[in-house]
């Protein structure tokens, strides 16, 4: 798994877990194009030199899954800068509500875990317009593209299970996708919850609930799938209940793999 994140994580220097999403092989024997798809963290630290990378790579769309107050208080810059389309919507919805939980408090480990899988299993339909929008884009050819949220964790790790399903990759690779995260960034600081911080939601919550909080859990991706299966039936149903084209999935396919 180090061989392959060291393949797949961008060197950035202002980079937060940007990473390429190619080489996963399907169940139907193809595999996914490098340099095709990405996901990532925030965008906002990127440094000039981060961006021509980017630029040099592509790039032509980026979908940013974050809140509007998220963007404001770390915008995308680079976007209008080097000319690549960027998405975004006016929303309010924070995964999982987990500042109001932690306010509430939040005891143990396990009720951490249960928290985050319960947010898991809502965020294909909370997050569905962004879900739509970055299909759609791929399905009409808007790549290389990038999507992206804070830490490129809960809201990117979704949209790429979603992907990935859609392209048919097997349900364990799907997984240690998700997972890899917790090898690509330290989660604690991506997370931006600081519980020294006394004005902080997470301030005095022991140090398992946080690392539960924190965490790239299979049990997390898992909720997210096992949602849209028992709800939809398939990827491809899903699809259709958040209002893609039918012949999304089968472009979506024809664009990322080989």
């Amino acid at each position: 798994m180090e061989d392959d994140l060291s393949r797949r994580l961008l060197q950035l220097e202002g980079g937060i877990n940007f990473r390429d999403m190619g080489g996963y092989p399907t169940a139907d024997g193809r595999q996914v194009k490098w340099g095709k798809l990405y996901r990532s963290g925030s965008m906002a630290r990127l440094t000039p030199a981060d961006a021509a990378q980017l630029v040099d790579l592509g790039i032509r769309c980026v979908v940013d899954f974050r809140s509007r107050r998220e963007q404001k208080r770390d915008p995308n810059l680079w976007c209008a800068e080097a000319g690549v389309t960027y998405w975004s919507r006016d929303h309010q919805e924070v995964f999982g509500q987990l500042h109001t939980m932690a306010e509430r408090g939040i005891d143990n480990e396990e009720q951490a875990m249960e928290i985050m899988a319960e947010g898991f299993r809502h965020l294909p339909f909370q997050q569905a317009p962004a879900y739509a929008e970055l299909i759609r884009r791929i399905a009409d050819g808007h790549v290389p593209i990038a999507f992206n949220c804070t830490a490129g964790k809960d809201r990117t790790g979704g949209a790429a299970a979603l992907v990935l399903s859609v392209l048919g990759v097997p349900r364990e690779i799907i997984v240690a996708d998700f997972t890899l995260t917790e090898k690509a960034v330290n989660l604690r600081t991506a997370f931006g919850a600081r519980p020294q911080d006394a004005n902080s939601p997470y301030a005095g919550l022991p140090e398992a609930v946080m690392d539960a909080l924190a965490g790239a859990r299979p049990a997390y991706i898992s909720a997210f799938l096992d949602s849209i299966a028992e709800r939809c039936g398939s990827a491809e149903g899903y699809l259709a209940e958040i209002g893609v084209p039918a012949d999304a999935a089968q472009a979506v396919r024809a664009q990322l793999l080989e």
